[in-house]
């Protein structure tokens, strides 16, 4: 029976625009994962959405002279031609700002409440007397308590990882104007953590087998150091009021809201797939997000819906480690990094580019971004191994055989070679299928890239141009009707890495019918399927050749990101 599966990539703050160690962190994952699945038959919905609210928006919107609501719907249009450009296959992006968010925002918070999870406490918070606003706790920047690093946020330290009370932040100051900001008193409302530990714990212990191991032993480090209540709102005018009447001054802090993003976006696609999703429980959820947002999805959030009680929790969460540049983090104001709006006004090869992203893939570890070795990936693995079989295999036909009238059940005779690709093929490709459904990118790739390399051997050892120039013509078909068969299997095993290139060669090249990711596909790889008589087109290169003066223009176009203040 196919499984019905929900995938969603992290929502991003919509008060910039992204560099490509954001996309790799969750869009492309989500995006290789969503495509796989829709090719192995399952029933795959992939949402995703801009978070719209919180401080960053406000403040940036001051600094433009915009209002909150310009800035993220300008912003927001960008991010959505970036995915576009990169093939990202959401079936539907948002943003946390429509009213059905909103709505379903409050319902979710008042079964909260309904289930006694919900409290009210007075707290005291930094107000800067000169921005005349509550300043949530990343815009408070100090001292540590802890360890002395004096760039600590307002509510835990990045250097040794601490986390403390706003008040014990040595010597704060506003991140925004400087100024050393006044302590006030104001009751918000309170998520108790402490009262939904013990469920959550067991939750998490049913998923060690799930989880990749850095997930569960970070979600288990919050639980040992002990949940406390957490203040779910904020004193602020851009947000979710929690209530609709306007009864309070106060929003939802993001951190609370917009993962429900998640069951909103969902909605937006209808009753019947969001209850299909969100409540059925043979669904499966699974959420990719950077290693930063790592304690949000794996604790907070499974939190929130135990608290709730009617959806369902995420199967697994994928969390990525971070992306860096030649060895440095990125850095917009010094141009270190690979940044995005670039793309839009490149002729880089989007697939070329998919495919360098899947070998770097920081699963396990953070990972570098390396301009020489994107070039390489291209060159090497792209064109010289993986379009190298095809092209070969393509033209031999073309110029030979425009009509290859064998198949498996014609062929009489198969020797030891024949006998050892046909066994790498299923098993090589039972391998890739498995990584893909495991998350284990980078080997996904690598055994995609290992197939390619049998059938590039196993063409040079039999030889089919000197076959057919000693007109062995029967030997020489049943050769590249291995092949061609091998090429189905590429190309459908690369579609969820490389889709409109693989789209390119299943149709205009390989001349098969219907789709390269159509549903269920999946079900033919590793296996010799191709009927008698196929013709194939004429043969091109898949890839273009990146020379050293055409990487350097593409390291000089992508180190500029954009000045948001150019757009307003």
């Amino acid at each position: 029976m196919n499984e019905n599966i929900l995938i969603t990539a992290a929502l991003p703050y919509i008060n910039n625009v992204p560099h490509i160690g954001n996309v790799i962190g969750s869009h492309f994952p989500a995006d290789v994962y969503a495509r796989f699945h829709r090719v192995y038959g399952n029933n795959v919905t992939f949402i995703g959405g801009a978070d719209e609210h919180g401080t960053p928006a406000v403040i940036n919107a001051k600094a433009l002279g915009v209002t909150p609501r310009e800035l993220v719907d300008k912003l927001k249009v960008i991010h959505k031609q970036i995915y576009n450009k990169l093939n990202i296959s959401y079936d539907n992006f948002s943003g946390t700002s429509i009213e059905r968010h909103a709505s379903i925002s409050r319902e979710f918070f008042e079964k909260l409440k309904e289930n006694g999870y919900i409290e009210k406490g007075k707290v005291n918070m930094y107000y800067c007397p000169t921005c005349k606003m509550f300043l949530p706790d990343r815009f408070v920047r100090g001292t540590c308590p802890k360890c002395g690093y004096d760039d600590a946020y307002g509510d835990c330290c990045e250097k040794c990882d601490s986390s403390f009370n706003g008040n014990e932040l040595i010597n704060p100051h506003c991140h925004t104007c400087g100024a050393t900001p006044e302590i006030k008193e104001s009751e918000h409302y309170y998520f108790n953590l402490t009262k939904v530990s013990p469920l959550l714990d067991e939750w998490i212990e049913s998923k060690k087998d799930v989880f990749k191991p850095y997930v569960y032993s970070e979600a288990k480090r919050w639980i040992k150091e002990g949940l406390n209540p957490r203040c779910i709102t904020r004193d602020m005018s851009w947000g979710i009021p929690v209530e609709e009447n306007g009864e309070t001054d106060k929003v939802f802090y993001v951190w609370f809201e917009a993962p429900i993003g998640y069951i909103s976006f969902t909605h937006e696609l209808g009753e019947e797939l969001y209850n299909t999703l969100w409540k059925d429980k043979s669904s499966k959820i699974y959420h990719f997000i950077g290693k930063d947002n790592i304690p949000f999805h794996s604790v907070f959030f499974p939190s929130m819906l135990l608290a709730n009680g009617e959806y369902n929790l995420p199967y697994d969460v994928a969390g990525l480690n971070f992306l860096n540049y030649e060895g440095q983090k990125f850095s917009k104001s010094k141009k270190i990094g690979v940044f995005c709006t670039p793309l839009l006004d490149s002729d880089i090869e989007i697939d070329a580019l998919r495919g360098y992203l899947m070998s770097i893939m920081p699963e396990t570890k953070d990972s570098d971004w390396k301009w020489e070795e994107f070039k390489n990936n291209t060159n090497s693995e792209l064109i010289g191994k993986f379009g190298n079989f095809f092209n070969r295999t393509i033209n031999l036909l073309y110029k030979n055989f425009p009509n290859l009238d064998v198949d498996f059940n014609s062929i009489t005779e198969l020797d030891d070679l024949d006998k050892h690709i046909i066994e790498s093929l299923e098993t090589i490709s039972t391998n890739v299928v498995e990584n893909y459904k495991n998350i284990k990118f980078r080997d996904a790739y690598k055994q995609l890239m290992n197939l390619a390399i049998e059938a590039n051997t196993y063409l040079e050892h039999k030889a089919p141009w000197t076959l057919i120039k000693n007109e062995k013509m029967e030997e020489a078909k049943k050769v590249l009707y291995i092949c061609l068969n091998i090429c189905k299997s590429l190309a459908i095993l690369g579609s969820p890495i490389m889709p409109s290139k693989m789209q390119e060669v299943w149709a205009n090249q390989l001349c098969f019918a219907g789709k390269v990711d159509e549903k269920g596909n999946i079900s033919n790889v590793g296996k010799i399927t191709v009927e008698k008589n196929h013709k194939v087109g004429e043969p091109k290169p898949l890839f273009r050749r990146i020379d050293d003066d055409y990487l350097t223009s593409l390291t000089e176009h992508f180190s500029n990101s954009l000045d948001i203040s150019t757009l307003f």
